[in-house]
């Protein structure tokens, strides 16, 4: 049986982003930067501020069902970070929104767009060896469940297959064994007004929580 990863709380710090390593060094940094809710602001800071790793994930909401923004698209496509639809998307792109979304097809391009429009609501990845289920609330429904820490309801993750689960939608920082919450890039609902995101490291199978000024 696995290791199960250790969470820890640290002081955010300052690196540069390398490029992807080759699997055969048996160890990576995965990022993880969610519910970033179109402040491109908030998730700049948060890239500048992560230490270097190998892959990004966002699970969900990078906007908001009320507004498009194409610079964090771009910021999230310059970054290669791996998204999924969070509920705002699928508002916006599912047709719940439709005069809005009419707005957006003729102010923004069709690539900016697709890049969230075509995201799947969930990913089953592989990273050295650890499988990671990226989801944006819940595995099961209701899906659109907002999951805080201390719920009984984080049990039942351990039911899952996978080493790592990442999740976000409540926009508070949550970890426990194989269950990753960063918390929200731009808009944190707990005492700590500070954004936050999330480093898990592969090797160690530690994953640490930053906080980052957003002001």
């Amino acid at each position: 049986m696995p290791k199960p990863y250790a969470i820890s709380d640290r002081a955010s710090c300052l690196a540069t982003r390398k490029p992807l390593q080759s699997r055969k060094e048996r160890k990576m940094k995965i990022g993880i930067i969610s519910d970033i809710h179109a402040d491109p602001k908030a998730l700049r800071r948060a890239l500048e501020d992560m230490p270097s790793t190998d892959v990004l994930l966002c699970p969900g909401d990078a906007i908001s069902e009320y507004r498009f923004c194409a610079e964090t698209v771009e910021l999230l496509q310059q970054a290669r970070v791996l998204c999924i639809q969070g509920n705002h998307e699928q508002v916006l792109f599912g047709g719940r929104n439709p005069a809005y979304l009419k707005k957006c097809q003729a102010t923004f391009s069709a690539e900016a767009l697709g890049f969230l429009a075509t995201a799947p609501v969930s990913r089953d990845l592989e990273f050295d060896g650890a499988k990671v289920l990226l989801v944006h609330a819940s595995p099961w429904e209701p899906y659109d469940e907002y999951i805080y820490p201390g719920s009984p309801r984080l049990a039942r993750f351990a039911t899952l297959s996978h080493d790592l689960v990442c999740f976000g939608h409540t926009h508070v920082k949550a970890g426990q064994v194989t269950v990753v919450n960063p918390g929200s890039c731009s808009q944190p609902r707990d005492q700590d007004r500070r954004g936050s995101y999330a480093v898990c490291d592969t090797y160690t199978r530690e994953v640490t929580i930053h906080r980052f000024a957003l002001d």
